[in-house]
């Protein structure tokens, strides 16, 4: 096992502790229960209201990334969801939290890890991820953290 695995390589040995990985999680939003395919689904559906258009059309896409990308269009820049650039660590934690108390399979996967540091190295993500050389890997922190409690 190597002592720090860096995840970001679509497809590559790692990819399921991507937040773009398809590990399916029921989530509770605006009162209702929904099934989001991946964590970033969710993350990024959490920009609105479960009664907002853009959320349901965020819900149904089947690709992730498509997901992170749409939400990056003028349109979906307004009229977000009160306080979730405030929240928005907080979501990214419960859906990491909710996939491996959800799913087993990605439970399983990831104590696989070991003991290793792990590092989510995306050159463009600074604010969850490691970056270029620099950001806060707070992803790979939850992550661990979780690896951690399951396997108590």
């Amino acid at each position: 096992m190597p002592d720090e695995i860096r995840f970001c390589t679509p497809n590559g040995p790692y990819w399921f502790l991507s937040p773009l990985a398809l590990f399916p999680i029921k989530m509770i939003v605006d009162g209702q229960s929904f099934i989001f395919p991946s964590v970033e689904h969710y993350y990024q559906a959490m920009k609105f209201y479960a009664s907002d258009p853009r959320f349901n059309a965020i819900l149904a896409l089947k690709n992730p990334d498509d997901a992170r990308l749409l939400t990056k269009t003028p349109e979906y820049k307004v009229n977000r969801r009160k306080n979730f650039d405030n929240d928005k660590f907080d979501i990214m934690e419960r859906a990491l939290r909710a996939r491996y108390e959800q799913n087993p399979d990605a439970a399983k996967m990831l104590k696989s890890t070991g003991d290793a540091i792990l590092v989510k190295s995306c050159p463009v993500c600074y604010k969850c991820g490691f970056g270029i050389g620099s950001g806060t890997n707070r992803i790979g922190k939850i992550l661990m953290d979780i690896r951690e409690n399951l396997q108590k």
